[in-house]
């Protein structure tokens, strides 16, 4: 059974920043709704802190590219808001208190001092660790997760979590072995924090998403991943990257999946990603249902069952097959559509 382990770290909520909002209004015009500050300056592409109406809570909104608010949909980095613009997790609208202007002021003016000598700043986002079983930890916050495995040696994580989680001060409230870093696929979300490491173990067809200067070490089908008394058999499953990969340990029925089992949606957009390719390796991992327990995703709550494998695929084909209806959405002036199965959605480019 999962438990609560000590460690909760703060850390940011985008791939770049989030801003907490000191004064200012919504303005409207034909187009959208934007926020301006005092000083005439308004977010664009990005995520902002505002306390509307001044109860001293504050709600996450998205800006588009024009700094737009965005509505009822998911964002570029895969969170969702609902009609009204608010950051939603699993239907409940996310919040943190806000201070007055000048407390906030005060502290933005910490939190820099804090951040330029290596501190946490402050924010609304936690990373938790919960030690799900044994030497098993999951590091997880609301855009992400990794997972950590600790042996007699080393200890092996699987993913990095984002640049400002500062994933290797979190190994460390657990471990000081070496780390080896085994990353799912090449997306941002999953490598961000992949700088503080030398190398890692990744398939060599999403090597290329990796940042100049990481060594890496290829992994293809059948390679095996050693840690402790896990011991990871690397599965290729293209679809959602070219590279993706699934990690499977027998003797605990562990599959880390990356984000291609998971409720959704998983996200099929931009280039080298295949509806195609990816039901034939929710089909291909059908073949190892019998040996999962449990199935470790990147992203919605942990763990879900080995029925989520068959739900993909059936889901996938009913795509295929023209079963599904999609639903348009705009996205930094990009065109999207949202495929919903009967347990698995599916974004793609319009």
């Amino acid at each position: 059974m999962k438990k609560r382990y000590v460690a909760v770290l703060a850390a940011g909520l985008t791939l770049a920043m989030s801003f907490s909002a000191m004064a200012g209004e919504w303005k409207e015009n034909s187009v959208g709704k934007w926020w301006q500050e005092e000083d005439g300056t308004y977010p664009v592409s990005a995520w902002q802190w505002i306390d509307s109406d001044e109860d001293g809570i504050g709600e996450c909104y998205y800006f588009n590219g024009e700094g737009y608010l965005v509505t009822g949909i998911i964002t570029p980095d895969g969170y969702a808001v609902d009609g009204n613009g608010a950051w939603t997790e699993g239907g409940t609208v996310q919040t943190k208190e806000m201070s007055s202007a000048e407390d906030t002021a005060e502290s933005d003016e910490s939190s820099e001092e804090e951040n330029s000598s290596g501190s946490w700043g402050s924010s609304a986002i936690t990373v938790t660790i919960d030690e799900f079983m044994e030497n098993m930890y999951v590091l997880d916050e609301p855009r992400t997760r990794a997972y950590l495995f600790v042996g007699e040696d080393k200890a092996m994580l699987i993913d990095t979590l984002m640049a400002d989680d500062q994933v290797t001060e979190l190994v460390r409230t657990i471990t000081d072995l070496p780390i080896e870093v085994v990353i799912t696929h090449g997306h941002p979300d999953h490598i961000g924090g992949i700088g503080a490491f030398d190398s890692c173990y990744i398939n060599e067809k999403d090597a290329p998403l990796l940042p100049e200067g990481v060594t890496y070490y290829d992994i293809s089908e059948g390679d095996q991943l050693t840690c402790g008394d896990f011991d990871f058999e690397v599965i290729e499953i293209p679809g959602h990257t070219e590279g993706s990969v699934a990690l499977l340990d027998r003797n605990h029925g562990i599959l880390i999946s990356g984000d291609s089992v998971q409720p959704g949606p998983v996200i099929m957009t931009g280039e080298n990603v295949s509806m195609q390719d990816y039901a034939d390796s929710m089909k291909k991992l059908m073949n190892y249902k019998d040996d999962v327990s449990y199935i470790f995703a990147g992203h919605h709550d942990y763990p879900s069952s080995a029925e989520y494998i068959q739900y993909a695929y059936e889901d996938a084909m009913a795509y295929l097959n023209g079963g599904l209806t999609g639903t348009p959405l705009t996205m930094m002036g990009a065109e999207s559509m949202l495929y919903q199965g009967e347990h698995v959605s599916f974004l793609l480019d319009q």
